[in-house]
């Protein structure tokens, strides 16, 4: 038999086969996903050298689009995987926003194989001889059908296989400065979009970029331009809405109502825009060019009535309309312009409709239960509803997929089962629009990123030191809670896979996971620092918050977790220090106009009734926290305040309006009691403050670009501040092929 010398890699306690595609240590395989070796091989290969993030994308994956956290995950594995082997230590290092590096000793040894079919490794044992007689089988058991069905084939012609995908980012903002809308031309030249600065238009061929000028009337003041596909078919000017600036989320166009904003005229011609309707929001242009139909009449769910009118505002006339407890939103055209597909929503859930501009019965395309978590909708011309769905454990619809229901043309009723478009991972999309050919998509793919963060707290809590980010990892992390002793962090992650929720001490690198999976949302310590008390997952798939969520108690260590009760939908926890041992459940009642407080058991459940405090009706921007000495509440009804200060009774013990700021949105008493750490939210960011209870403010921390939900958590002994942001990216991009 020839021999030939076989290469190895060898570091640590591990063993690199290349040929074999092992992983070997103290002689066994370690079980790795193919692509996760693949990366560990570039990245063993190149030990010492940066490894960039897209040469690792294109290796791993050379002929196909995938999203980058797919790198992100596989490389967090590998950590997990040789860390767990090797007490803690490191062999990859990240190169923030360039890529890799293999930091570990790397020895490249040689094995002259007595055979090339017998593929033996250096420390060949009677396991790895074992492992591979199986893996041999396998590949028997698997290339067998394989064959089978290859040949079948040969005898019978196939159809031809549809062209791949094809992806292409047309935009590169960073998420300082992320877009928030976007629409493509109908002869797919030009790309009208908005970001936080104001609204451009962009030619597609080239990149070229003109930034659409304020109209007179907008000058001095902050408005958030929309662009939704509402471009006219000569391709030279398009609809876009005005709106108040505030708050813009991810996915919260719904929020956007017509109370407030203006519809306008766009010319890429040149000009400043010039308005069309005051009170009203576009939705979409008729493929003909002749109807702008948009919404108006806001209630409190949202706009009541969807109009139509003529491009120049001429002959308005009312389409449809509801009540005063339910909304429309939206508006997509078939590709003769007869029909339409919008949505309604109220309290049973939201439902997708068709309807005929003629009048008629609406079709129901989506009942409540089938839309529990779409985000969006677009009526493409080939006759297919295109809509998104988040994925499972997708926090806030944040992780979504397109699918595809086809319809019938002249009735808009659906003709067959719906079909999943994409597998992508690691973002969102929303606000679809199309060239007139139907060959070109364009969307807004937006991703979220939760960093935590640990700083020193000095003069008396109103500043911090030397921020820093705690845990060091790649996952999406947000900070919950404190061990009693102020050694460890308590904080959510994704790194499994799930949301979870981890501990790790502050002079320590390996975080100890908690729950794995089948976490939801307000995790707190109990005060005897024995256990964590949390929110389960939704019981009806409904989003976080928006449905009935069981209250769940596990061990700071780990273990199985306990059902303690069902809380109220959008409820929350908090608990006292020691040595107080309360914890309390904040519920709204059935019409939402009282919260209900009671105490919490974290052995027995809800206990005993406290207090009740009126809320604004259909407001759910309330937020209430428990003094670190169980003696007082902080609370707030709205998001501009004030905060209120209650005992235990529910007597008013003081009114602390938060001098110069508003859009409250969270609150967290300090450890001596004397102030709360308020997270205010601004125009495109988030700010955490330090409030005293006369109400003076303090900026600690700015987090710009930031979204979602921030908290800031002082450690029971004064001295830390853990804390986190989120980011939201946002850019356009197009796809074709679909």
């Amino acid at each position: 038999m020839t021999q030939k010398t076989r290469h190895f890699y060898e570091f640590g306690p591990f063993s690199l086969d290349p040929d074999e595609c092992l992983l070997m240590l103290g002689g066994k395989p370690v079980p790795l996903a193919p692509k996760a070796f693949e990366a560990l091989l570039t990245l063993v290969e190149s030990a010492g050298h940066l490894v960039d993030k897209d040469d690792l994308m294109r290796r791993l994956w050379p002929d196909s689009f995938v999203e980058e956290g797919n790198v992100a995950k596989h490389v967090s594995l590998l950590r997990k995987v040789l860390s767990e082997a090797t007490n803690g230590q490191e062999f990859i290092e990240t190169i923030p926003k360039r890529g890799y590096r293999f930091v570990g000793d790397v020895r490249e040894v040689s094995d002259p194989a007595a055979d090339s079919q017998t593929h033996a490794l250096p420390s060949a044992n009677p396991i790895g001889k074992k492992w591979r007689a199986l893996a041999v089988t396998a590949l028997a058991v698997v290339l067998v059908p394989i064959a089978v069905l290859w040949f079948g084939r040969v005898r019978t012609p196939s159809k031809q296989s549809p062209p791949e995908l094809q992806l292409r980012e047309l935009t590169n903002n960073s998420f300082e400065n992320r877009v928030l809308t976007g629409a493509i031309s109908p002869d797919g030249k030009y790309l009208a979009y908005s970001d936080a600065k104001g609204m451009r238009v962009r030619v597609v061929a080239t990149g070229e970029t003109r930034v659409i000028s304020q109209p007179e009337e907008l000058k001095g003041k902050q408005v958030d331009w929309e662009v939704v596909g509402t471009w006219f078919p000569d391709g030279t000017h398009f609809v876009a809405n005005a709106h108040p600036a505030g708050d813009f989320g991810m996915y919260s166009g719904d929020r956007w109502n017509s109370a407030g904003s203006s519809m306008w005229i766009v010319s890429i011609l040149g000009g400043a825009p010039h308005k069309l309707r005051d009170d009203a929001i576009a939705y979409s242009v008729s493929p003909d060019g002749s109807l702008v139909g948009f919404g108006t009449n806001a209630s409190w769910l949202g706009n009541r009535e969807i109009w139509l009118m003529g491009p120049s505002g001429e002959q308005p006339r009312k389409l449809f309309e509801t009540d005063n407890e339910s909304s429309l939103v939206g508006l997509s055209w078939s590709s003769d312009g007869k029909r339409v597909v919008y949505k309604k929503s109220d309290k049973s859930g939201d439902a997708l409709f068709a309807g005929d501009l003629q009048g008629g019965s609406p079709v129901v395309l989506l009942d409540p239960r089938e839309m529990k978590q779409v985000n969006d909708f677009f009526w493409l011309p080939d006759g297919r509803l295109l809509y998104l769905v988040p994925e499972p454990e997708s926090l806030q619809g944040s992780l979504c997929n397109f699918w595809g229901l086809p319809l019938d043309k002249r009735t808009g009723a659906p003709i067959a089962k719906p079909r999943q478009l994409t597998t992508w991972s690691g973002s969102c999309m929303s606000g679809m629009s199309i060239t007139a050919d139907g060959k070109k998509l364009t969307f807004l793919k937006s991703a979220d990123k939760e960093t935590a963060f640990l700083a020193e707290l000095t003069a008396a809590g109103t500043r911090i030191l030397e921020p820093r980010h705690f845990p060091l990892t790649e996952s999406s992390e947000g900070v919950i809670d404190w061990t009693p002793d102020s050694k460890a962090i308590f904080f959510i992650s994704d790194q499994s896979g799930h949301r979870g929720i981890y501990r790790q001490f502050l002079d320590q690198d390996i975080a100890e996971p908690v729950v794995i999976e089948g976490f939801g949302r307000n995790a707190r310590v109990t005060p005897d620092g024995g256990n964590i008390v949390y929110l389960g997952p939704t019981e009806n798939g409904a989003p976080p918050a928006k449905g009935p969520e069981p209250v769940m108690r596990v061990s700071i260590t780990g273990g199985l977790p306990q059902r303690l009760f069902t809380a109220h939908t959008y409820s929350l926890m908090a608990c006292a220090r020691a040595p107080s041992g309360l914890c309390v459940i904040g519920e709204p009642n059935e019409d939402g106009k009282q919260l209900i407080v009671s105490a919490l058991d974290p052995s027995k459940g809800r206990g005993l009734e406290l207090f009740r405090f009126s809320l604004v009706e259909n407001d759910e921007n309330w937020w209430l926290d428990l003094s670190p000495d169980g003696t007082r509440l902080a609370i707030t009804r709205t998001l501009a305040g004030p905060i209120y200060i209650l005992s235990l009774n529910g007597q008013m013990l003081e009114q602390v309006p938060v001098k110069g700021w508003s859009n409250l949105q969270s609150l967290i008493w300090a450890a001596d009691g004397k102030g709360l750490f308020v997270t205010a939210g601004v125009r495109n960011g988030r700010e955490v403050l330090h409030v005293d209870l006369q109400g003076n403010a303090r900026v600690l921390w700015e987090n710009n670009g930031g979204s979602g939900e921030t908290l800031a958590h002082p450690s029971p002994d004064g001295r830390h501040l853990a804390f986190d942001g989120w980011t939201t990216n946002g850019n356009m991009w197009m796809m074709e092929n679909f």
